[in-house]
Formats: C-alpha cells, sequence, structure tokens
C-alpha cells in the first residue's frame, strides 16, 4: 500500500468521537489513539494557520488569525466528512481573532472565542433529528433564537453569525484533562522503549546528507548522534527494503538545530519516525520539509518564522510559531506496526526467577545483581526460536549462571543513651508591689442657689353686663299657593318616510398575481462587497487586498483602495482558497477602535477566509 492511500483511509476516521474521548492504545502504533491527530500538542499553541488533519491540544491556542482544519491543499483529498468525529480538540482556552474553520466537530474545556465567521461541516448520520441534535450540542448563551445548522445536502453546516459556538466539554461529560494525560504516558512510553533498543542499521555521513542503510524488511533502527551543539544541518534519506519502517534516533542535547531544507522522502513520509531523544527545545531555523513523524512529547516545537511543514503524525510538548508565519502540519499518518517491548505504559515488575536469555553469548553476572539484558531490535521475543537465515543451525541456549547469594545485612549498631536533661535554675524571686497611693479628698459640692420666688398672679376684670335684648318683630302670614295649569297633550309623532334601498356594491376586480421573484443566487467567481466606514466614525482610507493562498504562499491577486466608504469587486476562478485583507492606508492614523466595516454581497469561491 503506497502512502498515498493509505492517506485517504485514514483521513476518513481521522479524529476522535465526541461522545468516547477516551485515549486507547493500539498495538505496535506509539501515538496510540493519537494517530488520528495529524498533531498533539500537551501544553500551550499558538498561530498555526493550517493543519490538513484533525488537532488536539491539551493547553490552550491563541492566535490573532484564523485557522482550517481538515482541509488538504489543492489537488488533495481533505478529511471526510462525519457525523459524530472531533476534529479540533482543546482541553483549555481557545482565544482566536480570526474565524475557526473546521470540517468535524470543535471540542473545548475552557472558554471559547472565535470570530462570527467561525463555521464547522458536519456529515449526516440519515436521522431526522439530526439537526435538533447539533443545535443542542452547540447551543451557547446570548445567541439568537432563530439559529439553526444548516443543510448543505452532503452535509450538515454550524453557523457562528451571531456568537462564538463550540461543543463544551463538561456538555458531553467528556474527561479531556484524563485523555491527555494518559496520550503522554503512552506516547512517552514508547519514547523510551525505542530508546533502550539497539540501532541495527548504519549511517553514513558525507558532506551534504545522513544517508540511512538497512536490510530489515521489517523494521531499522538508527542513531545521529550531533551532541552537544545539537546542529542538524544535513538532510536524512533512507536506503532500506520496500515497506520497511525507518526509525531515527537523534540525540542533541537540550537544544535541537534544525538548519537545512529537507528531511525524509514523500514516498516514505508514513514509514520514517523521528525521535528527539533529550531535546527540550526544538528550534526551526531554516524553512524546512520533514517528511515523517516526530515523537517529541518532552520538547517545546519553535516553528520557522516564514513557513515550513511537518508531513506526518506530531507528538510535541508545547508549539510556538510567528504570529505572520505559513507553518502547516500535513496529515500522513505513521503506519505503525513496530516491534516494541508492550503495548500498555504501566511498567513491568521484576520477577525473582532466572533470565531469560535472549543471545547465544552467555551472560556474565555482576557483583551484586546480574547485568540487564539489553533488548534486541526486533522484539517480542517468539517462544519457539526462529533460525536466522545466514546461521544454517540454532545454537541451543546456554544455562544461565546462578545469582550470588546475597550478603547479610550488618548488625545495627545499640542506639545511644540519651544524655540526662539539664537541672533547671530557680526562678529569681518576685520583687515586693509598691503600696497604692492614698487616694485626696473629694472636693465638697457647691452650695445650690435658691429658686427664684414666683410672681403674684393678677386679678382678673369682672365680665361686662349684657344689654337688654330687642323684642322680635311679629312673623308676617305665608301667601295662598295658586292652582297649577292643566297640562297640553303631547304632539302626536309624524310617519317616517319608507327608507330608499341600499345601493348594489360593484364586483371587486381579480387581483393581478404577483411577479415570482427570481431566486438569488451566488455569482462564481466574484467576490463582492463593501466597505461602510470605520467604527471610530472617522473617514479613513482603506485598501482592500485579495491573496490567493496556494502551499502556504499567499499570492496577491488584486487591490483596491477605498476613501472613507465604497465599494471592491475581484473576479476569480471558483477553485481556490482566497484570503481577503482590509487594513488602513499608511497615511492614516490609527487608533484601537479603528476596524472596518464591511458586508458581503456575492462570495462566489470554493474556499474563502477575512484578515
Amino acid at each position: 500500500m503506497d502512502n498515498i492511500s493509505y492517506r485517504d483511509e485514514a483521513m476518513a476516521s481521522a479524529g476522535v468521537p465526541y461522545d468516547n474521548i477516551n485515549w486507547y492504545d493500539v498495538e505496535g502504533q506509539p501515538f496510540g489513539a493519537a494517530t488520528g491527530f495529524n498533531v498533539i500538542v500537551f501544553n500551550d499553541a499558538n498561530n498555526i494557520i493550517d493543519i490538513e488533519g484533525p488537532v488536539a491540544i491539551g493547553g490552550s491556542f491563541y492566535s490573532p488569525r484564523g485557522l482550517s482544519v481538515g482541509f488538504a491543499g489543492r489537488g488533495n483529498k481533505a478529511v471526510s466528512f462525519s457525523p459524530d468525529l472531533v476534529r479540533f480538540l482543546v482541553g483549555g482556552n481557545v482565544a482566536m481573532t480570526g474565524p475557526l474553520v473546521v470540517i468535524g466537530h470543535v471540542v473545548a474545556g475552557g472558554g471559547f472565542r472565535a470570530a462570527n465567521g467561525s463555521t464547522y461541516l458536519i456529515g449526516k448520520d440519515g436521522t431526522n433529528n439530526q439537526i435538533q441534535e447539533l443545535k443542542v450540542l452547540y447551543q451557547a448563551k446570548g445567541g439568537s433564537k432563530y439559529w439553526t445548522p444548516s443543510d448543505k445536502g452532503e452535509y450538515y453546516i454550524i453557523p457562528s453569525y451571531d456568537v462564538p459556538r463550540y461543543i463544551p466539554a463538561s456538555r458531553i461529560d467528556a474527561d479531556v484533562t484524563t485523555f491527555f494525560h494518559d496520550a503522554r504516558e503512552s506516547i512517552t512510553y514508547y519514547k523510551k522503549c525505542f530508546e533502550n533498543l539497539t540501532p541495527n542499521g548504519v549511517v553514513v555521513d558525507n558532506n551534504y546528507e545522513w544517508i540511512l542503510r538497512g536490510n530489515n524488511p521489517v523494521q531499522n533502527l538508527f542513531l545521529i548522534d550531533v551532541r552537544p551543539n545539537g546542529l542538524i544541518n544535513k538532510g536524512i534519506r533512507a536506503e532500506v527494503p520496500e515497506g520497511s519502517k525507518v526509525i531515527v534516533r537523534l540525540r542533541t542535547g537540550a537544544n535541537a538545530h534544525l538548519q537545512y531544507g529537507l528531511y525524509g522522502e514523500r514516498s516514505k513520509a508514513n514509514q520514517t519516525l523521528y525521535i528527539f531523544e533529550d531535546a527540550t527545545n526544538i528550534y526551526m531555523e531554516k524553512s524546512s520539509d520533514i517528511w515523517g513523524s516526530i515523537l517529541a512529547p518532552q520538547a517545546m516545537f519553535h516553528a520557522h518564522p516564514t513557513g515550513g511543514h511537518v508531513s506526518g503524525n506530531a507528538a510535541l510538548g508545547a508549539f510556538a510559531v510567528n504570529a505572520n508565519s505559513g507553518f502547516e502540519f500535513h496529515y500522513f499518518p505513521f503506519v505503525g506496526g513496530v516491534a516494541c517491548y508492550a503495548v500498555s505504559p504501566t511498567p513491568i515488575e521484576p520477577v525473582p526467577v532466572e533470565p531469560i536469555p535472549v543471545s547465544p553469548t552467555p551472560v556474565e553476572p555482576a557483583p551484586v545483581e546480574p547485568i540487564p539484558v539489553e533488548p534486541t531490535p526486533v522484539i517480542p521475543v517468539p517462544e519457539v526460536p526462529q533460525v536466522c537465515p545466514e546461521c544454517p543451525t540454532q545454537e541451543p541456549c546456554p544455562i544461565p549462571l546462578p545469582c550470588p547469594v546475597q550478603e547479610p545485612c550488618p548488625t545495627p549498631l545499640p542506639c545511644p543513651v540519651p544524655e540526662p536533661c539539664p537541672i533547671p535554675l530557680p526562678c529569681p524571686s518576685c520583687p515586693t508591689p509598691e503600696p497604692c497611693p492614698i487616694p485626696l479628698p473629694c472636693p465638697s459640692c457647691p452650695t445650690p442657689e435658691p429658686c427664684p420666688t414666683c410672681p403674684t398672679c393678677p386679678t382678673p376684670e369682672p365680665c361686662p353686663v349684657c344689654p337688654t335684648c330687642p323684642t322680635c318683630p311679629t312673623p308676617e302670614a305665608c301667601p295662598v299657593c295658586p292652582t297649577c295649569p292643566t297640562p297640553e297633550p303631547c304632539p302626536v309623532c309624524p310617519t317616517c318616510p319608507t327608507p330608499e334601498p341600499c345601493p348594489v356594491c360593484p364586483v371587486c376586480p381579480e387581483p393581478e398575481p404577483c411577479p415570482v421573484c427570481e431566486e438569488c443566487k451566488i455569482q462564481s467567481g466574484v467576490i463582492m462587497g463593501c466597505v461602510w466606514g470605520c467604527h471610530c466614525d472617522c473617514s479613513h482610507d482603506w485598501e482592500v487586498k485579495l491573496y490567493e493562498r496556494c502551499n502556504g504562499i499567499d499570492t496577491l491577486v488584486g487591490c483596491v483602495e477605498i476613501n472613507d466608504y465604497g465599494e471592491f469587486k475581484f473576479t476569480v476562478p471558483f477553485e481556490g482558497f482566497y484570503i481577503l485583507r482590509v487594513r488602513l492606508a499608511n497615511t492614516c492614523y490609527k487608533t484601537f477602535c479603528c476596524k472596518p466595516i464591511i458586508t458581503f454581497c456575492n462570495v462566489g469561491v470554493e474556499c474563502f477566509m477575512i484578515e
């Protein structure tokens, strides 16, 4: 199976199901469940712009730009649509200024922030209630009540036009902390396992490359030691049997310096594994193409400021790159099937039995304990000895020498007699207290002044005598009431006239049918929109530039200069990945609030992103 067909098959199942985010080991596979991820980082990562396969980050991810996951380069096959696979898994926080575009689900254990243009493409499972399940998975606080996934025929789209959306790990009961902890233990176990194997291939060193030569049809192990300066300044090329695994142990010291443009070969990318044994920092000091997988769970990878790529799996302690770099990860998963001790990372407890010989050479005993037998390159050891192609017969295994008798422990010395505690000195006598002072006599209270004598009230004057009341007048007699007149009869009401009949309403004419509106269609190959000004309410000059990205390189397609506000339009081929960048002109003064207000009326290309 060539590496291209294997790569396409692996893309179909890349990732981990959102309802079963648990680590599991895979026999003969150093990356275990992480073989489904293009890269797994156990701490923080930042500024990655493009990953062909899924990504898992145990810490947090930060970027002032956007990120696309699952989209292969032009001419290559992207990862398949899936209804349940997680292609972007983060244990901590996600903080992005640009949009996040993923073919698959997005799960985070901490906070989440990305641009409103973020979009996730989810495959269909054939059920009638899948849209409702997706609405529950991606519900977000403060989101519109009208938000819903969009049906695109072959897949659904999860849009983030109102608020950032993702699946919190707590919502699906995913223990992402344990997942990354178990992953690190398992991958570290395999790394130590390879470091204990004896190389079975030779390294030919010339002026410009290391040639790795081995004849094992299954697995060839090589050692390149560049200590103490850690300079990896030559190419690496393997001459091994077709289909054989190439495992390269790199001893560099604390800092590894990648100073060459090409490592490995595309045809052997999914069969090549680079193990950084002792590096804690890996510096890509020249934009390099690395064909093969990287096993460095203890190291921080510093990518080149302008670009480069790793084509394979990568297990890293941390990842950092310049915010303007075009560095990428390409998905060529390692095939596995390596021969190393056991699958489980649990250390094997020593058993007090005779050692099993693995070599026809007798093992000499050490003074106190037997010498540990170093494993052969191809392990596990078969129960029935196999005959090597070069050897006509199998020599019998030698009888191991008995372990030396361990000397008895020396008799412990008696404990020393403790010295007696010193006799404490007598406490000094307390001083005689001084007598309290005699208090002074209280002063005499002053004699109160006598109350003043109340004045005598004056004698009240007598009331005046009322005058003689006048004689009341005789009342007049009441007048006689007049007789009431006879009332006149009421007038007869006139007869009401006969009402005229109501006029007949005219028949309303039939309304003319409304004209059928033509369906609004997106015009292919046209990117058109408007800049409406700036959030700071000031007038600026804008530069609207359109770039086409191919193999990590951005090529300028066109540029439009706009004064304050105006329209822009670009005509390009539909197939392509385009990036629109709107920036203030160099002559304009920029403040923190300066952000363009943009609307689009037509985006007719296959892949599009705004920066």
